[in-house]
């Protein structure tokens, strides 16, 4: 099949790695003189970047492949991501198909050009791949912020976690590619998200690490920012903070992935940190910058989380005093070596520990940001969903909200926070 005039949609699920792979073969696409539209019925292609992190990441996948072919029966389907590469024999019956895993991202214009009314089904082991597959075409113009995937895969094994199996080892861009694209994309983009899988864990094949990488973008010249994407806490040190903070060239912002407050359940996760040497981080970080946005991702319900540990967890939640949680209720994950660990929390333990640990992480985002009140942020707009509403994100990643009609797309202004409503932010244009 030619693209050349076909029509296109893409659904992304998942993470920043997923969005910054989409927008990239979107690149391929139109290159090649595809049209993207918005409707399913209207196109004929369909991307579908899958995510498998956990249950609810697989039936929304999955959910997404049976829409796109209710709705277009005539549609050439284009699956990959994490749930197709781990679940390729879900595809053996499908037809007018291409699936592929995380591998080949960067073939899909050639394997549509082969694709012959025929399904193709290309999911391959990742265990000997250790070079990371750059892609051509990287544009972000529907975009306020640009995405740069400058790490893929893992060789981290929490106990929980199916990455490794989806995404393979550890794997990076080469620093002077990252560097040159950095460059290219601040032209048009103010602010630009470092993402990966891992993405404290780059090192290239010149052996320039995360920290080092970090240095050199600080020397481009421009007039723009840069978001990192989550980081371990026992990848980030003090030479990462140190750079980081009170740096306009870096967006105030940490996302440093606590997952449990126990101790005995972040030994049973496989993680590679005790709490104690957690909270040495946020003590650090904090005396550097007092307002800095620390988040973080938190499993509830892990198996073996007795009270006692859901209790020791709750302590240490209320000490740290996060900006924002990502909280996620433990979802068994196949190949995992969480599955050999007994003592699972029941459903509805899971979900009464959702409630409690979210109405903290409320409590404690309404402090964070209530503390900006009458105090000025530079805050990078978005495009306008309403008509007299101006959003954009803060350095501290938290949205501000500003009544005025006047256009401010893609601008990085001052805002004087003036209000905070539900835990929503408004301000004022100094």
């Amino acid at each position: 099949m030619q693209l050349k005039n076909k029509k296109f949609i893409t659904i992304n699920l998942g993470c920043r790695a997923n969005a910054y792979e989409t927008n990239c073969i979107s690149s391929d696409f139109i290159a090649c003189g595809a049209i993207k539209v918005n409707s399913i019925k209207d196109a004929d292609i369909c991307l579908i970047n899958t995510c498998s992190v956990t249950n609810k990441a697989d039936s929304k996948s999955k959910y997404s492949i049976n829409r796109v072919l209710r709705e277009n029966k005539n549609i050439l389907l284009v699956v990959m991501g994490c749930f197709s590469q781990t679940n390729p024999d879900y595809f053996k019956d499908f037809k007018n198909t291409i699936v592929i895993g995380n591998k080949y991202k960067n073939k899909v214009v050639d394997l549509i050009k082969e694709y012959k009314k025929k399904s193709i089904i290309k999911v391959e082991n990742f265990s000997n791949i250790t070079k990371f597959e750059k892609f051509n075409n990287i544009s972000f113009i529907d975009n306020t912020r640009a995405f740069l995937k400058i790490q893929d895969g893992c060789n981290y094994m929490c106990s929980y976690c199916i990455i490794p199996f989806s995404r393979g080892r550890q794997r990076s861009l080469d620093h002077k590619i990252v560097l040159n694209e950095i460059k290219e994309l601040s032209k048009t983009h103010r602010e630009i998200v470092l993402t990966g899988i891992n993405t404290a864990g780059y090192l290239d094949d010149s052996k320039v690490d995360f920290f080092n990488l970090l240095k050199k973008i600080n020397e481009i010249k421009g007039d723009f920012r840069i978001r990192i994407s989550s980081i371990e806490p026992f990848q980030i040190n003090h030479q990462i903070i140190n750079l980081i903070s009170n740096n306009s060239r870096f967006c105030q912002h940490i996302h440093l992935c606590l997952q449990s407050g126990s101790n005995q359940v972040l030994h049973s996760m496989n993680r590679r940190y005790t709490t104690d040497e957690f909270y040495s981080l946020v003590k650090y970080i904090r005396s550097k910058n007092k307002n800095m946005s620390i988040t973080t991702d938190y499993i509830v319900g892990f198996n073996n989380e007795t009270d006692k540990y859901f209790d020791e967890s709750l302590k240490f939640l209320n000490k740290v005093r996060f900006a924002n949680m990502h909280i996620f209720p433990y979802s068994p994950r196949k190949y995992t070596a969480a599955n050999m660990i007994g003592n699972p929390v029941n459903e509805s333990a899971k979900t009464n520990r959702f409630k409690i640990v979210n109405e903290i992480n409320n409590k404690y985002t309404n402090k964070h940001l209530k503390q900006f009140i009458n105090k000025t942020v530079n805050v990078l707009f978005e495009k306008p969903k309403q008509k007299n509403v101006q959003t954009g994100h803060s350095e501290y990643f938290f949205k501000v909200n500003v009544n005025t009609c006047k256009p401010l797309h893609n601008q990085i202004l001052k805002i004087k926070i003036t209000q905070v409503i539900n835990n929503n932010v408004f301000g004022i244009i100094k």
